[in-house]
């Protein structure tokens, strides 16, 4: 890695992008940062985005779209100019072109006997499977918009119309995305399909679907097609990826098994196929066991509130004790008592605003609500308001304000007030570290009033 522990290479020819939306400029170890799978991701995504007609990031010097390559023996990566025409002192284009590379690879191979025998591999796998419809070998799909694509091997399953494509040599990222975007346009799903995979050891073009498809790359063999032959089912080999939280780190394994098609996730608005929810596994295993308690305090104390308790009863009394304790080990003092120190109204308020309903009140408008705290707990109100863009409210404000137009007039009162830091309306900060904890979604806004213009 570089110095600062970036990605990127040491001295890049572009060494600042700009990303086009808004011409913010970062430099490009910045922007590549230290982890290899974002990277790879950000290979594709960027690619993906020249392919849509959307490029991302620019070179700031000449403002020609850029994109993402590596070099293959470090895997450290830089950006390239879209095109050059040597008006940018910025040089990133080799002596040969993708094409001329292409050529050259493919007037040295040609269709190699590996290649013709996966595809005889995945359409005698595919026949077996009643479910598909009859296979097509080298057959072109056409988009509804005039594109194409010449799939290895095609076939329908069920509604699914599937694409899967074999993947021996280094296929350039521009082709992936591509292809990628074609089948989302189309609804189609692709599966790239490997004869080998070995994740600590694998060509670029392997990283670039396997970090693509939530950690998961499908092989297809003589065992599957055996496999496939014994079930009527389509069977691949998958490799996967599994994260397990060890003396507080996170260590991947990695595995592999034969699967049916009945045992994978399709997930065609992403393109990404799986057996193992890599995505998911790693969210929970990234939780601390801080964090779980955390969230499992905040679930319990959300439904105690809602369930309407009576203050007076030993069994309120007794939740609301055991709740104290919870919350000291979070570093949170509770009242003494249920809703003392002003936390009842402030609680009812916001859990209204979460929820859209009315809370721990008689009103049978959510409107009513909302005028309550604009005039009455105006010290709320910024948390309220952040709560209702959160989850978003506003609509619903509108609808039930209709007819009064009450709302709007309110709001053109307090919202000049808020944006010049009014004093009337500023948060408590006593409650912050409450209201943070209990509702984390804003947690970052409380301290975002406005300051007060002189």
């Amino acid at each position: 890695m570089s110095d600062n522990g970036s990605l990127a290479v040491a001295k890049p020819e572009i060494p600042e992008v700009a990303r086009i939306d808004t011409w913010d400029v970062r430099p490009v170890a910045e922007v590549i940062g230290r982890d290899y799978a974002a990277v790879i991701q950000l290979r594709l995504a960027v690619r993906g985005a020249i392919a849509r007609g959307e490029p991302i990031y620019a070179c700031p010097r000449c403002s020609v779209p850029v994109y993402l390559v590596s070099r293959e023996d470090t895997r450290r990566f830089y950006f390239k100019h879209l095109h050059e025409d040597g008006s940018c002192p910025a040089v990133t284009r080799g002596d040969l072109s993708e094409k001329e590379i292409n050529a050259q690879k493919y007037n040295a191979a040609k269709e190699s006997p590996d290649h013709r025998r996966m595809k005889e591999i995945i359409e005698e796998s595919i026949k077996c499977d009643a479910r598909f419809s009859a296979p097509q070998v080298e057959k072109t799909w056409k988009g509804a918009d005039g594109s194409w694509r010449r799939p290895d091997v095609q076939a329908q399953f069920g509604q699914q119309r599937m694409a899967f494509e074999v993947q021996l040599s280094t296929t350039f990222i521009r082709v992936i995305a591509e292809r990628r975007e074609f089948y989302l346009r189309e609804g189609g799903m692709l599966i790239w399909l490997f004869k080998h995979f070995t994740e600590h050891d694998t060509r670029l073009t392997q990283d670039d679907v396997f970090y693509n498809n939530n950690r998961n790359a499908f092989l297809a063999s003589e065992e599957t097609l055996a496999a496939s032959r014994a079930t009527g089912r389509l069977h691949l080999e998958c490799c996967w990826s599994a994260p397990v939280r060890q003396n507080n780190e996170i260590v991947l394994t990695q595995y592999r098994k034969i699967v049916s098609i009945d045992d994978l996730t399709l997930d065609v608005e992403r393109q990404r196929i799986f057996y193992f929810d890599f995505d998911q596994e790693m969210a929970k295993a990234s939780v601390t066991p801080k964090q779980a308690s955390a969230e499992r305090l905040r679930r319990d104390f959300e439904a105690f509130w809602l369930s309407k308790p009576e203050s007076n009863t030993q069994e309120t009394l007794s939740q609301w004790y055991a709740f104290m304790r919870r919350f000291s080990e979070h570093g949170i003092q509770l009242s003494q008592y249920l809703g003392g120190d002003g936390t009842e109204s402030l609680l009812n308020n916001l859990y209204s605003a979460r929820h859209g309903k009315v809370v721990g009140r008689s009103y049978k408008k959510f409107i009513e609500v909302a005028h309550l705290v604009a005039g009455g707990y105006k010290s709320q109100l910024w948390a309220f308001g952040l709560l209702l863009a959160a989850h978003n409210r506003l609509e619903q404000i509108q609808a039930e304000d209709k007819n009064s137009g009450k709302w709007e007039k309110k709001r053109a009162i307090y919202h000049p007030r808020i944006k010049a830091g009014d004093d009337a309306y500023r948060p408590d900060p006593k409650f912050n570290q409450l209201i943070g904890f209990l509702f984390p979604e804003i947690a970052e806004g409380l301290g975002r009033y406005p300051k007060k213009q002189p």
